[in-house]
């Protein structure tokens, strides 16, 4: 049950995202800074806002925006979405601590 009304037919949905400082009423996470180099399966990052899991990690020379480089691929999964993101193995990521 909802006190709140209904939206009308057509509004933007508002997104609702994770409160990196913690919520009042619930509960929060602190993140270390990570090299991408280092990063392992099972890990879970911060992206965009956003807690994703680390499915699998592929290291190897990718075509990055700086050229041809040493880096990571790193297959991610956040509830219903999925993807591959590439990162140069000295780009640093956020990784969430239990």
């Amino acid at each position: 049950m909802t006190d709140h009304p209904a939206q009308p037919p057509g509004a933007a949905r508002e997104v609702v995202r994770c409160d990196a400082g913690g919520w009042i009423s619930g509960p929060s996470f602190s993140s270390d800074p990570v090299v991408a180099g280092h990063v392992m399966a099972g890990d879970v990052l911060l992206i965009d806002g956003t807690r994703a899991e680390v499915t699998d990690v592929r290291r190897g020379e990718y075509r990055l925006e700086s050229g041809h480089a040493p880096g990571v691929a790193l297959g991610w999964r956040s509830g219903s979405s999925s993807g591959v993101m590439f990162r140069d193995a000295a780009d640093l990521l956020d990784r969430i601590t239990p």
